[in-house]
């Protein structure tokens, strides 16, 4: 009967340790686990040190995570790790390999057409007005091609400048020259002005076919410029706003669906006008300083024209707005929309 009862009694005690290791073993386990339920990926093609995802992306992945109070962290993911094709970016979003992606619209040539309204020369003048503009005309529900997905930001670039390896002013000096465009909108509009189109030649390798006189010129944004190093070639400068290009931010639907209500109010409140008013302010200030930046610089030559050059550009590409507003029977609405929205804006609302 002491045997027995030695045994129960070390049972006993084994169960309890058991026991204790178990609550123990949990502790350690349970938050692992619940961080990797509510970790959400945030993918971007550009490398770590680009400006937009160090600076922007980067920064507002974090603060939503805080906005959630725990309910989930967002990782990010930049270059290309979890995808490296800039044009997949919006189907790894869809097909839920990502929950958050870094999308440029026109790789997704034919679904966000309406968005090519920004492409336009002379329609706005900042990331802020053109970012603003496309906010809330998605908000009216006048933008299409956004179906199953959750749109958590739209913004433009700044508008694309003339930057050059010999210098030109007006748009007759452009006759002839061959110039890298980064789509059919922009092709089509250096077409119009007498340029020789370039396609096919992606941001980074732009300087390398300066340098080997592949192209004369492009037309880019001064974070461009120094991003992918088309200064260090391009040492001329012609500030004429020749369009721009849309942006975007999107999520898995399913995943934002299968969040809590406390999840998707922290993202909600991140989003939108939100989330544009934080990205222009940044783009902006960072696209002035790279221009003040290689103005200041004697080996670059920067030409801000007069008003009578403007209007000699504006003439010139005059046919651009006209060729756009005929290839969609919704797109003079649209145009108008877009237009009234601006002054709005402008107007300080």
């Amino acid at each position: 009967m002491k045997m027995y009862g030695g045994n129960r009694m070390a049972i006993l005690v084994s169960c309890r340790r058991f026991a204790r290791l178990c609550v123990t073993a949990a502790a350690i386990l349970l938050p692992s686990l619940a961080e990797a339920q509510t970790t959400l990926r945030f993918s971007s093609f550009e490398p770590p040190v680009a400006f937009i995802t160090k600076d922007i992306l980067t920064p507002w992945a974090e603060e939503t995570s805080k906005a959630s109070n725990g309910a989930f962290k967002i990782d990010m993911f930049p270059g290309g790790t979890l995808g490296r094709d800039p044009a997949a970016q919006l189907k790894l979003a869809q097909d839920g390999v990502v929950d958050f992606a870094w999308v440029v619209a026109g790789y997704t040539p034919g679904r966000f057409d309406d968005t090519t309204i920004v492409e336009l020369p002379f329609l706005f003048n900042s990331v802020k007005e053109g970012s603003l503009v496309l906010t809330r005309l998605f908000a009216k529900g006048k933008l299409r091609g956004f179906d199953n997905i959750k749109l958590v930001g739209l913004f433009t670039t700044p508008t694309n400048e003339i930057h050059t390896t010999e210098p030109l002013l007006k748009p007759e000096d452009i006759k002839g020259r061959k110039f890298r465009g980064a789509g059919p909108n922009q092709l089509a509009m250096l077409t119009g002005i007498g340029a020789v189109p370039i396609g096919g030649i992606a941001g980074p390798a732009i300087a390398e076919n300066m340098q080997r006189g592949m192209i004369d010129g492009t037309l880019n944004e001064w974070n461009a410029v120094a991003s992918f190093r088309i200064a260090e070639v391009a040492k001329s400068h012609l500030r004429v706003p020749m369009g721009s290009v849309a942006f975007m931010v999107v999520m898995n639907k399913a995943k934002y669906d299968s969040l809590s209500g406390d999840a998707k109010a922290a993202i909600d409140k991140m989003s939108g006008e939100a989330f544009a008013q934080i990205f222009a302010a940044k783009l902006d200030a960072r696209n002035e300083e790279v221009a003040k930046q290689i103005a200041a610089d004697p080996k670059h030559k920067t030409v801000v024209p007069d008003a009578a050059t403007l209007e000699l550009w504006k003439t010139a590409l005059a046919n651009v707005e006209g060729d756009w507003l005929k290839g969609d029977p919704t797109r003079p609405a649209l145009l108008a929309a877009f237009k009234a929205e601006l002054e709005v804006i402008r107007s300080g609302k």
